[in-house]
């Protein structure tokens, strides 16, 4: 008699667990497919890291032999003042200070040039001309203790040497020798454009151009250097001798021509008959950096270039000239509102060649600021705030006006005041008057010290303030 309802299932038929292996099966097939590509994933990633690292590495020692062949180079103009045996070596990495002699400080970088034990060497850095030390150890970078090396990755271990002793404890713990100084047995030479930091950290730029502080301390070498600047100065009476500077094309410069600058005589020298042969620029003028900006921002260039003609070429354009006038450092070096503009540009057709644009020295009139108006409000804000500083002996205001364009004129206040007092009396006088600031624009500052105006001058334009009466 038969029943109703579903047939009991078998449990041990095989029948009955096929579909249920089947959906098994596929689920895993789904798991292992998804795996395979995971570990597929993985390894095209591992292959990808490794690819990188390898262009890392091939791109480092690229930009290692780069460096090396700039630093021969830039070694080889220094024959007379070091010998054969001459280096320079940009800190990279301070390792740690040696236990045994805490004054001891011992930096990690790449040697260009050769060094030995016990050399007494500078190093440059910061706004500091040189501090000595000596090498009291060499290590290589197996950490193998060395009497000499040669361009090869080394520690130093350099004595405390003629560093002054540290003000607080704080400073006590910090290193005397910044990241990215330059250690060099080359001495700047009196009186010439050679000094070697700016070059050598030029030599490592490749390798560290994205650096932020690498970058900043090459803009604090700049500061401090001095340029050749390819010149041509037509004859004549000093008063109207005229002045022509070069220009260079470059992507950076907003279709201006940028203005080369060498770095050091010699530098000048070796492409000095090339110089001469495009544009008749056989001569060169010293320029410190404030100068170079004077002239690298006109309105006939578009910033400047630093050894053009290499061996690293290095552009500044105009909007970063821009700015570093506006730094504390640029300050420290020349001054509140330094005038940096001795040349400016003349007449010509600047964007036709590139020996051009053609340049001359500006020539000013200097004249007693006219009384009344604005200069009645501005006289009494200065004598004012004079006879309330002590430190302040006497203060003199002119007017220069350049004589090809009148509309271009500004006040002159020159101070005489300790050097300390200098900038700080600047800014204060420059919030007092600048509000009224209206049919002259523009007004700068003159250490006395550092002016040499005669008697005479000054009889004819009297102190505007005199504490002492004469």
């Amino acid at each position: 008699m038969a029943l109703f309802g579903k047939k009991k299932q078998d449990a041990n038929n095989p029948e009955d667990r096929k579909p249920e292996a089947e959906q098994q099966s596929k689920e895993m097939d789904i798991i292992l497919e998804a795996r395979k590509e995971e570990e597929e994933a993985r390894q095209a990633r591992i292959a990808e890291r490794e690819a990188e690292q390898e262009k890392f590495k091939s791109e480092l020692k690229a930009d290692i032999e780069k460096a090396g062949t700039a630093a021969k180079e830039v070694i080889g103009m220094y024959p007379a003042r070091a010998g054969e045996d001459r280096f320079f070596m940009l800190v990279e990495t301070h390792v740690y200070s040696d236990m045994a002699d805490p004054e001891d400080e011992i930096v990690k970088g790449i040697l260009r040039g050769k060094i030995k034990k016990g050399q007494e060497i500078q190093v440059l850095s910061g706004l500091d001309s040189m501090n000595k030390v000596t090498v009291n150890v060499i290590r290589n970078d197996d950490r193998e203790i060395i009497e000499e090396a040669c361009d090869q990755i080394v520690e130093l271990e350099l004595s405390k040497g003629d560093f002054k002793d540290p003000d607080s404890p704080d400073e006590q713990n910090e290193s005397r020798i910044m990241t990215f100084s330059i250690l060099t047995n080359l001495p700047e030479e009196a009186g010439r454009s050679e000094g070697i930091r700016l070059p050598a950290m030029l030599c490592e730029f490749s390798r560290f151009q994205g650096d932020q502080e690498y970058f900043g301390q090459i803009m604090n070498a700049a500061m401090t250097s001095e340029f050749s600047v390819p010149a041509k100065i037509a004859e004549g009476s000093s008063s109207q001798r005229k002045v022509s500077f070069a220009g260079m094309r470059s992507e950076n410069s907003n279709g201006k021509p940028m203005l080369p600058a060498f770095t050091s005589v010699k530098a000048f020298e070796k492409h000095k008959d090339m110089l001469a042969k495009v544009g008749g620029f056989n001569s060169a003028l010293q320029l410190d950096y404030s100068q170079l900006c004077g002239i690298a921002r006109d309105d006939n260039h578009g910033g400047c270039v630093i050894d053009p003609m290499g061996p690293v070429v290095f552009a500044l354009p105009k909007e970063v000239l821009d700015t570093s006038v506006k730094t504390v450092q640029f300050h420290a070096l020349f001054g509140q509102n330094k005038i940096a503009e001795k040349y400016v540009p003349g007449e010509g057709e600047a964007d036709q060649e590139q020996s051009r644009p053609a340049q001359r020295l500006r020539e000013y009139n200097v004249i007693n600021p006219a009384q009344g108006g604005e200069y009645t409000i501005i006289e009494d804000a200065i004598k004012k705030y004079a006879g309330s500083q002590a430190d302040i002996a006497k203060l003199c205001i002119v007017v220069i006006i350049a004589r090809e364009d009148p509309a271009d004129r500004s006040y002159v206040c020159i101070i005489d005041c300790p050097k300390d007092k200098f900038n700080m009396h600047c800014k204060a006088i420059e919030s007092r008057v600048s509000p009224f600031l209206k049919a002259i624009s523009k007004i700068q500052f003159r250490p006395y010290e550092k002016e040499k105006f005669s008697d005479e001058f000054f009889s004819r334009y009297p102190w505007t303030y005199n504490k002492l009466g004469f």
